[in-house]
C-alpha cells in the first residue's frame, strides 16, 4: 500500500548509506522494467541499470550530485537529481535528472512533491534555474509544462528505445 503523499516528506540525502543505494538501484530497475523513461529501454541488462545507479550514488557521496528522496531511505517511493553546472558560465543553473516514481505510486502526486522539492533545493542552492530533459511519445513532457515548466526545445529522433528513435523535448523552470 502507497501512503497519501501529504504524509510523505522528500528529503535531501547527502550521503546515501548502502541500504539507500541499493534500494535506489532496484527502484530503478523496476522503474524501467515498468516502461518507465529513465535513461533505458525495458529491456535492460539488469547490470547496467544496477552500475549506473552505483556511480550515481557515488556522485551523490562526491557533492557532484544532489539527492532528493521521497519515503523511507531503505524503501524510496521515488526519486531525483540535481546536477549543477560546472563551470562559471553555468553555475546560475542545474539539470534535473532521473525524476522516478515506483509504479504502484504513480498518480499519487509524488513526481509533483519530487519536482517541487527540487525547485525548493534549487533555491536553497541559489540556482536560478532548472533545466530537465523527457522523452516524447509520453506524457512527460506535458506532465513538466503542467507544473509550470516551459518547453524549450526539442530535438527529434535523439532517443534510441529498443528498434524506436523519439524525440527528446528539454524544459525549463525559473526559480528567479
Amino acid at each position: 500500500m502507497v501512503p497519501e503523499p501529504l504524509s510523505l516528506t522528500a528529503h535531501v540525502v547527502a550521503d546515501p548509506g548502502t541500504d539507500l543505494a541499493e534500494a535506489f538501484a532496484s527502484l530503478w530497475v523496476t522503474v524501467t522494467r515498468a516502461g518507465g523513461a529513465v535513461g533505458f529501454p525495458a529491456d535492460a541488462p539488469e547490470a547496467d541499470i544496477r552500475a549506473l545507479a552505483a556511480r550515481m550514488i557515488d556522485d551523490v557521496r562526491a557533492g557532484t550530485l544532489r539527492m532528493v528522496v521521497a519515503g523511507e531511505p531503505a524503501q524510496p517511493l521515488g526519486v531525483v537529481f540535481l546536477r549543477p553546472g560546472a563551470g562559471p558560465v553555468v553555475a546560475h543553473r542545474a539539470e534535473m535528472i532521473r525524476l522516478m516514481v515506483r509504479p504502484d505510486a504513480q498518480g499519487s502526486g509524488l513526481g509533483t512533491m519530487l519536482i517541487d522539492a527540487a525547485i525548493r533545493l534549487a533555491g536553497d542552492l541559489g540556482l536560478d534555474q532548472l533545466l530537465a530533459s523527457a522523452r516524447g511519445g509520453t506524457g512527460l513532457p506535458g506532465f513538466y509544462v503542467a507544473r509550470g515548466w516551459t518547453e524549450v526545445g526539442c530535438f527529434p529522433a535523439a532517443l534510441r528505445v529498443g528498434d524506436e528513435l523519439r524525440d527528446e523535448h528539454w524544459l525549463q523552470f525559473r526559480i528567479r
